[in-house]
């Protein structure tokens, strides 16, 4: 069962399903709020109207779930592929807001985004995220392990426009 949180123009998936261990579910509700506070500067500073990032929670989940060997091998928490999934969506949106304050060019294409899509890679060993851009919608793969900067994913970006 999934339950959508609304919080002003943003929308947050999150999993209410009993596999989700308390700490996971702490780990997600600070996720959200930070990806909260980073939409509301890539709003200010490209200008976008309306801007709805929606997280996969179930993708993390089943990350997580059929990569259990490995995430115990590495002796890494399942708290610690959310936590990073949302400093990894931070930064992304760090570069959008970036890119918006820098490029006027770039920034009248980034405030057509009206969706940032984020689902996390199934294999716990990528560490590299993908970027799609299908219309106005921006579209993450999400890596693990690493933690990235905004510096990390401004070509990345660029490069879609």
């Amino acid at each position: 069962m999934k339950n959508k949180l609304l919080f002003g123009m943003v929308i947050l998936m999150a999993s209410s399903s009993v596999y989700a261990s308390v700490k996971d579910k702490k780990a997600m509700r600070i996720v959200d709020n930070n990806i909260i506070a980073e939409v509301n500067k890539v709003k200010s500073s490209c200008g976008n109207s309306a801007l709805d990032v929606i997280v996969d929670w179930d993708s993390y989940k089943s990350m997580i779930s059929s990569n259990d060997a490995n995430l115990k091998k590495d002796n890494y928490k399942s708290e610690w592929v959310i936590s990073h999934s949302g400093q990894r969506t931070v930064a992304a949106l760090e570069a959008i807001a970036t890119i918006c304050a820098s490029d006027e060019d770039y920034k009248e294409e980034l405030a057509k985004l009206k969706n940032i899509k984020i689902k996390a890679k199934q294999d716990f060993l990528d560490s590299k995220n993908n970027f799609a851009l299908s219309g106005n919608t921006l579209n993450i793969e999400t890596g693990h392990k690493m933690t990235r900067s905004a510096s990390d994913y401004m070509d990345k970006i660029k490069s879609l426009f």
